[in-house]
């Protein structure tokens, strides 16, 4: 990457993104981030030389200088903050694109954006407390910050702050969409269980912390229910009563609406093929634990 065009059109290829002439003089064109019209890449000619600064984060800026001699603190902007690069034909278009790439990340990531992401992964039929939603967008003392944004919601069909409950299980008395009473609507629609205002986190929390195994999650879940399935055809009491544990697994992955959340990201394709959804659904697994209690009584 040598010129101008070459680098201001890899910068217009990131989402919601912009060209700007600030200081009106052609020799200094920007790319800005629409989201908060910060700048990411500045294009400017220098001593016979294409310059491009990008933002960098401070712990990485020497080290991007120490590679490079051509990537040089900002010209003109803050050194902890900024690197220069010049496009002398020394640093590889890989390394020139992924400093942009970088610039990019840095300037477009912001916390409402990241309390905004992380509400849109919490799945129907589940609620995460604010403290949880703070976690999952990267800071969990950034609670207050939760609820300001979804009091700001910009696009309450995407972002779900319906599903937002306080540490109690409260709904919100100041629901920005309608209040509590519509709050509570919207997740009675969705099966959850609202009572006198609140949900009982304990059946409907959504369990974010295992998010990466979901995959071998499942397969154990479709493992206990197949062989739980071919005890209760077989009517064998013996057998299964020493089955129960895993059978209780069962039932406690049904009650907490994991499956929910688990068949969501299936359908998403973030699963291997042969993990989309099968036998193991709601239905199954209702029907399946209502004959093992039927088989139990008849024993008793």
């Amino acid at each position: 990457m040598k010129t101008r065009d070459q680098a201001l059109k890899y910068g217009l290829s990131f989402p919601d993104t912009y060209q700007d002439a600030p200081f009106h003089d052609p020799n200094w064109q920007l790319i800005r981030f629409k989201g908060n019209k910060k700048a990411f890449l500045w294009t400017y000619e220098r001593d016979g030389y294409i310059n491009l600064n990008v933002k960098v984060d401070p712990h990485k800026a020497f080290f991007w200088r120490d590679i490079y001699k051509s990537v040089i603190p900002g010209y003109h902007q803050n050194k902890d903050h900024w690197n220069t690069i010049i496009l002398d034909g020394s640093v590889p278009d890989k390394d020139v694109k992924l400093m942009i790439a970088e610039s990019y990340d840095l300037v477009s990531d912001s916390p409402t954006k990241r309390i905004y992401e992380a509400v849109k992964r919490i799945p129907k039929g589940c609620v995460a407390t604010y403290a949880q939603v703070a976690e999952e967008a990267g800071d969990r003392k950034m609670a207050r910050a939760v609820g300001n944004a979804l009091h700001k919601n910009p696009d309450p069909l995407s972002i779900p702050c319906h599903r937002v409950v306080n540490a109690k299980g409260e709904l919100a008395g100041e629901y920005v969409f309608g209040g509590a009473w519509k709050q509570g609507q919207r997740l009675i629609e969705e099966g959850v269980e609202v009572k006198d205002g609140k949900v009982d986190l304990t059946r409907y929390r959504w369990d974010n912390r295992n998010v990466g195994n979901i995959g071998s999650r499942i397969k154990k879940m479709e493992s206990v229910f197949d062989k739980a399935c071919e005890i209760a055809n077989t009517g064998n009491i013996t057998e299964l009563l020493a089955y129960q544990p895993e059978i209780k697994k069962l039932q406690e992955y049904y009650e907490s609406r994991q499956w929910r959340y688990d068949f969501e990201a299936d359908e998403e394709g973030n699963l291997p093929e042969d993990l989309k959804r099968g036998v193991l659904s709601e239905d199954g697994i209702f029907n399946l634990l209502e004959r093992i209690r039927e088989i139990l009584e008849e024993k008793d």
